[in-house]
């Protein structure tokens, strides 16, 4: 069998910039196969030597075995069998797997801040389940840089050789870089070296996946479809579970979700209490989803009603970036129980799985209701008049003002205005109010416009002729105070 070069991975100098964590592991792949050792044991060559004693009281091969020995309490089908050699150069393909420090990597100069590099080689034809075989892994570090052994934050100008070592045996398992799919995420195999010194649950997962959990041989209990976890979701409201799909399978007869083939998929269902609309996604996982909706009773005999694989899935010619995260949008019948299925792209598994419902009432049409009546109003003559409504209903509804039961033009509106009204506005005025439903009529609001008196100008001579009117005493009264400011002034 040959082996062909599958890739150079390598951790570069740096810290992780701050952002919002979204968890998601990534695999190394052959396309969209995934690439894996065989079950049993990886034996691994440490060759960077036995002197000096380091920080934490290692040296720089047992330091290396150290994170070999991490890994191997991580995961169950392979084990890392290391062997502490004479320090020393690797070798290029020699069917060796190595671990040396060099000023190179086989002959290829160091990128600019890169602190180690790892060779991989796979098989040329894919196994039987479909996956590749890794042949063979070499981890070189690089000289250039001052190496040390310590727990902890990083120190200044002294790089931990054992979380180095961590990172790169996660690469010769078959882990990539997860910050490089569009993603920030809290794990040891981000592409940069940061103050994380072990694995995190991200990290774990994504090795999990690939060979599986040590003493773990059964799923999730909502596994079955018939033992699907009962979800209860408030009106208008929104509600997130957690799950865990590891070791989840697949059962006979069940679909395949989003039209993907998964393979460890993890079931809820609910009985819809009320009709309306809802959203389920599944935002915050740790890893590619797949999510569907069915309506039925058995796991071979479903009805499809949504189903989604990545929201936005990537543009395969411009970027690695893809959107995991998994929504669909379904109307619910009150009394229908429905089923929800959260899958695993290429049967992709982990620890945190997030699903998020959101539910929103289907409000029902209802005919319009008048809640604010216009109100009568009296005023002189030349005043500016509004009057108003406000009503409710489903579909919004139309309005129509009237003046003694007819229907005055263009007065369409929740007001009706009226400026500098005359006698010949008086009158009663409502409003219809109507959508597809039904209509209603306001109670009569009446306009009374009064018209402004003058003095008058009768009176015969020598003194006779008819009281003032009111207007005119209240015009004599004013203009005698008016007199008696000016004297007291």
């Amino acid at each position: 069998m040959s082996n062909k070069l599958l890739l150079r991975t390598l951790l570069a100098a740096g810290a992780l910039a701050a952002a919002v964590l979204a968890p998601a592991y990534e695999v190394i792949r052959n396309g969209s196969a995934r690439v894996l050792w065989a079950n049993g044991s990886i034996p691994m060559q440490i060759k960077l030597g036995t002197t000096p004693t380091l920080q934490d009281g290692t040296n720089y091969s047992t330091s290396a075995q150290a994170a070999m020995d991490a890994w191997n309490a991580i995961v169950r089908n392979v084990q890392f069998a290391p062997t502490i050699a004479a320090a020393g150069a690797g070798g290029d393909r020699n069917g060796v797997n190595e671990l040396f420090f060099a000023s190179d990597v086989f002959g290829t100069a160091f990128e600019t801040n890169v602190l180690a590099v790892t060779t991989s080689y796979r098989s040329s034809t894919p196994s039987s389940d479909g996956t590749y075989r890794r042949t063979q892994s070499d981890i070189v570090f690089n000289t250039a840089y001052t190496w040390n052994s310590y727990r902890g934050a990083r120190q200044s100008g002294v790089l931990d050789l054992r979380r180095v070592a961590i990172h790169e045996l996660g690469h010769v398992l078959g882990l990539d870089h997860p910050d490089e799919y569009g993603q920030t995420v809290s794990a040891i195999m981000s592409s940069h070296i940061s103050d994380i010194d072990a694995a995190t649950r991200d990290d774990m997962d994504g090795a999990q996946y690939l060979y599986a959990v040590p003493g773990v041989t059964t799923g999730p209990a909502n596994d079955l479809f018939a033992n699907a976890t009962a979800v209860t979701i408030p009106a208008s409201n929104t509600v997130t579970l957690t799950g865990s799909s590891v070791n989840a399978g697949k059962e006979s007869g069940e679909p395949n979700h989003a039209s993907e083939a998964g393979g460890a998929s993890i079931w809820w269902k609910w009985t819809a209490t009320y009709n309306g609309s809802l959203e389920v996604k599944t935002a915050g996982t740790s890893f590619d989803t797949l999510l569907a909706a069915y309506t039925g009773t058995a796991v071979n005999a479903l009805t499809l009603v949504a189903s989604n694989d990545d929201v936005e899935p990537a543009s395969q010619s411009s970027s690695q970036t893809r959107n995991r995260t998994s929504i669909i949008t379904l109307s619910v019948t009150q009394g229908t129980t429905y089923y929800f299925a959260v899958d695993g792209w290429d049967g992709e598994w982990g620890s945190n799985v997030n699903l998020t419902f959101t539910f929103a009432p289907i409000i029902p049409d209802s005919a319009p209701t008048i809640t604010t009546q216009p109100l009568s109003q009296s005023v002189t003559v030349g005043a500016n008049v509004v009057f108003s409504v406000v009503a409710t209903g489903k579909p919004n509804p139309t309005y129509q003002w009237n003046k003694n039961g007819s229907a005055i033009a263009g007065a369409t509106g929740t007001t009706l205005s009226l400026t500098g009204v005359q006698t010949s506005d008086s009158g009663n005025y409502t409003v219809t109010v109507a959508n597809s439903v039904g209509s209603v009529t306001s109670s009569t609001a009446a306009l009374t416009v009064n018209a402004v008196s003058t003095p008058s100008t009768g009176g015969g001579g020598g003194g006779g002729g008819g009281a003032p009117s009111h207007w005119f005493v209240a015009a004599l009264a004013l203009a005698a105070l008016a007199r008696w400011r000016q004297r007291r002034q």
